[in-house]
């Protein structure tokens, strides 16, 4: 029975991956229609045997704000049936134009039934995929890695006191570690002020592995997972981060990914590099100094006296003077 009940389930998952690759691409098609119909209006007209200059392109415009609408809506929720019957009314409304266009005298009928067969092909497809099930596409996780010169354990226990967490992730301003495996996380906003979360350990496996994710309830929805792996016949450490980010209560997804996660991650990872194997994070001049300025040392470097490599040169004769 069991085995059945496996078989069945595997079945399922394939029948739900096959119909959301269709709803999707009946998607794509229609925002791609969309936006030659709203482009091209009178080139359609002229394609599909109607007046270019009546109001064909008119009407094209509106059925290509349509297609796009309702395309969209399937792109953004291919789990839910709303959007995908939206576009089958719509199907028929295109249907019934046609055929009006193709009674109508003066008008390419050939072409006219050509375009009514593919409308009626698109739309014997909308149907079969509104009465489909399909699912949405889950947020894959940024990955990144850096291998760093110390050995896992001297990692791990490094990165696990979270308070020390903001000497290289650059956008944390502090992270207040707590007894019952929670923490509260503070993060600089780009636009000016901070924003805070509580977050909890999920997984603390030392040396090894450490995962956590932010409470519900937060307004900043992130989970992630470090692991620490040494590589084979070498004391070092490969450190491989897998993040996700939502923002104000919207769960993760691949847009914020993409936008913030997968830069922050990989300049998070060379910081720490630079941290755990120099001491610091290194910054060179430029980056020192925000606005314009002429080529200089910072602040800082200029305190230090610049050491002398060689000695001075002292003249050993005087022009004119014999030793």
């Amino acid at each position: 029975m069991n085995e059945i009940s496996a078989v069945r389930s595997e079945l399922s998952a394939r029948e739900e991956a096959d119909a959301t690759g269709l709803i999707r691409g009946l998607g794509w098609f229609g925002v791609t229609l969309g936006i030659a119909e709203l482009a091209v209006p009178r080139l359609l007209a002229s394609a599909i045997g109607v007046d270019r200059d009546g109001a064909a392109p008119a009407i094209l415009r509106a059925m290509g704000v349509r297609e796009i609408a309702s395309s969209s809506a399937v792109l953004v929720r291919p789990d839910h049936p709303a959007p995908r019957w939206a576009r089958v009314i719509g199907d028929a409304i295109d249907v019934g134009l046609l055929g009006l266009a193709l009674a109508t005298p003066g008008t390419g009928k050939r072409r006219l039934a050509l375009a009514l067969g593919v409308v009626a092909g698109v739309t014997a497809l909308d149907v079969v995929a509104a009465r489909r099930r399909g699912h949405a596409r889950h947020p894959l996780p940024v990955i990144a890695a850096v291998t760093i010169n110390k050995p896992p354990m001297e990692v791990y226990e490094f990165w696990r006191r979270l308070e020390q967490l903001p000497r290289f992730m650059n956008y944390l301003a502090s992270v207040e570690q707590h007894a019952d495996r929670r923490s509260r996380w503070t993060a600089r906003l780009p636009v000016g002020g901070t924003v805070s979360w509580e977050a909890e350990l999920v997984e603390d496996r030392p040396g090894q592995a450490l995962s956590w994710r932010s409470v519900e309830g937060s307004q900043i929805d992130t989970r992630g997972r470090v692991t620490f792996t040494r590589p084979p016949g070498r004391d070092m450490t490969e450190v491989r981060v897998e993040m996700q980010l939502g923002m104000l209560g919207r769960s993760p997804s691949l847009e914020l990914a993409r936008l913030f996660a997968r830069p922050q991650v990989k300049g998070d990872l060379r910081r720490l590099k630079q941290v755990l194997e120099t001491g610091e994070v290194l910054r060179s001049d430029a980056s020192v100094h925000r606005l314009p300025h002429p080529a200089q040392p910072s602040p800082a470097r200029r305190e230090i006296p610049p050491s002398r490599v060689f000695g001075e040169n002292l003249p050993s004769a005087a022009k004119g003077v014999s030793p």
